[in-house]
Formats: C-alpha cells, sequence, structure tokens
C-alpha cells in the first residue's frame, strides 16, 4: 500500500546530507528485518545500511522483505565489530527504548533530527540500533556519543528493529527538508573510534590519580562522553585531549618528582 510521496532529502540546498548517514543494525537476528530496514531507508531517501557482527542469512526472506529496495540490501555492508562498522564516522547515535543508569541521557529523535541533519554538513553520522530482543548494550553504548529514543505508549515501548529505522530515517528526512530551519554550518569531528581511544585513555589516566575507582569507572565515564557527544571534539582538541591524559599518567606514575625539581630549578614545566 502506498501511502505517502516521495521527497527530496536536501537541507538548504547543502546536498548529499542523507548520504552522510550509515544506518547500523548490530547482531539483527532476523533476516526480514534487514530486508525490511532496506526498504524503510528507501522509502526515506537513505541508503547506508551496515551489519555489525554475526547476522541473520537468510537470503530469501531478507529480498521479500526489502521489495524494490534491494539495491540498498545488496549494498548493505558487514563488519565484524561495532567498532569496525563506525571507524569512519565521526558521530555515532545510538538508539534505545529502555531506561538505566547509562540511558537517561536519550533524547527523541524528533528533538535531535535538526541538530544530527547539521552536523552532517561536515561530518559521517552512524545511526545504531541494537538486537531486536534487547538493543544496544552498555558495552556498544560505549561507543555512542549521543542517544536518541522514540517516544511511545508507557504500556510498550518496544518497536521492532525495522519500525524504529523507518521512524528514525523519517524524522531525519523531515529535518533535512528546505524550509526546516537547519541552516548553521557545522565543524567537523574526528573520527568516533579514535575519540573512544582518547576516551579508554582519560579513564585510565583519572584512575591513576584517584579521581576515578579502578573497579567501576564507567559512571563517570559514561558522563564524559555525554558532554564530549553534544559538544563533539576536533582534530585539534582531540590531541588536546590526548596530551591532558597522558601527562596525567606520567604525574601519577612518578612524574611528580621531575616536575618538583625543574620548578625549584626555575626551568619551563615542558
Amino acid at each position: 500500500m502506498t501511502v505517502s510521496r516521495a521527497r527530496n532529502p536536501k537541507h538548504n540546498g547543502r546536498v548529499g546530507v542523507a548520504e552522510k548517514f550509515s544506518f547500523v543494525l548490530v547482531r539483527p537476528r532476523s533476516a526480514g528485518n534487514i530486508g525490511a530496514a532496506a526498504r524503510a531507508l528507501k522509502n526515506m531517501g537513505f541508503k547506508d545500511l551496515r551489519l555489525a557482527g554475526p547476522a541473520a542469512s537468510n537470503p530469501r526472506m531478507a529480498r521479500a522483505m526489502a521489495v524494490h529496495a534491494r539495491d540498498v540490501l545488496d549494498g548493505a555492508r558487514r563488519f565484524g565489530t561495532l567498532s569496525d562498522a563506525i571507524a569512519d564516522c565521526s558521530v555515532a547515535v545510538g538508539t534505545t527504548c529502555r531506561s538505566g543508569p547509562y540511558r537517561n541521557d536519550a533524547r527523541s529523535i524528533r528533538s535531535e533530527a535538526a541538530t544530527l541533519v547539521n552536523l552532517a554538513a561536515s561530518n559521517r553520522i552512524a545511526v545504531i540500533f541494537g538486537t531486536e530482543d534487547r538493543g544496544l548494550t552498555n558495552r556498544e553504548l560505549k561507543l555512542c556519543q549521543r542517544l536518541v529514543t522514540i517516544p511511545g505508549a508507557a504500556a510498550y515501548r518496544s518497536l521492532n528493529v525495522a519500525q524504529a529505522v523507518m521512524v528514525t530515517a523519517y524524522e531525519l528526512m523531515l529535518a533535512a527538508e528546505p524550509g526546516s530551519g537547519v541552516a548553521r554550518a557545522s565543524a567537523g569531528f574526528a573520527p568516533a573510534r579514535e575519540v573512544d581511544a582518547m576516551l579508554e585513555r582519560m579513564g585510565e589516566a583519572l584512575v591513576s590519580i584517584g579521581y576515578l575507582p579502578a573497579d567501576n569507572p564507567d559512571h563517570i565515564m559514561f558522563a564524559l562522553r555525554a558532554i564530549l557527544g553534544r559538544s563533539g571534539v576536533s582534530a585539534r582538541e582531540l590531541d588536546i585531549l590526548n596530551g591532558i591524559a597522558r601527562q596525567m599518567r606520567w604525574v601519577a606514575e612518578g612524574g611528580s618528582a621531575t616536575l618538583d625539581a625543574k620548578r625549584r630549578a626555575g626551568e619551563k614545566l615542558r
């Protein structure tokens, strides 16, 4: 049944915004959902579908559900891990329907869509969907700088993954249309994988100086990821943060004595 008319996924004359979004399905268990997700993306003007980790393999079912979006389905790329799947992206957006200690910062896709479209002017955006039964794990959420959710009835908020792809793609398509109010240029951010590596170093450094407990550093680190995710990290800022992390580790592991000696001698610290 046809219920929509074609739209042009551009925003204020800036072409190619749809091509800057990658939709990642993590360990999808249903080949039908993979095909239906491909169809949803083509309906909304997107085409970059990626599969991370083990994925259901039933080409016949997937193609049946994709219908006329077989080009999107056939072009879907498979990756061994989520980290590999988003390696070329500088903004990683996780999706969740659950609440929890690491999910409370999730914002509705409608409220975030315009911001994401704006960021796509200078960045590749990964939108990540978890498994049909459990969604994204906390470990997978650690790779995301932003979290979005699709509000639903309190009695049953969980969506089929292909439905979630459709709603998310629809909101992004609307936000990308001319006249949507999205006009401000955005800065290019460092790749998500490099930011994640920096955050690992920062976490280790904060443990080394006693700011974070070694047995449970994740709570504060998730908050730090959220802060940096909202603001974004440029390549130069990434270098600065990596330098801070290295310096903290060096001081914590004995470098403070060298610093004290330099101060007493009136020498430059660096």
